[in-house]
């Protein structure tokens, strides 16, 4: 599943206004920095778990 240019963004706007570093966020999310590199240059064919997890960490707050 495709992460867009517009996810990427909003997981970097997120993860700064929480102040959370890549590493805590790759934890939480389940998997590696590597990948959630790949989620926030955005672009990134996701397997269905990471885009889940994606997906459901950024609507948390709302």
């Amino acid at each position: 599943m495709l992460i867009t240019e517009s996810m990427a963004e909003q997981v970097r706007v997120k993860r700064a206004v929480n102040r959370i570093t890549m590493k805590e966020l790759a934890q939480k999310l389940g998997t590696t920095y590597s990948t959630l590199r790949q989620v926030e240059q955005g672009d990134y064919d996701a397997p269905r778990r990471i885009y889940r997890s994606v997906s459901d960490w950024l609507a948390e707050d709302y």
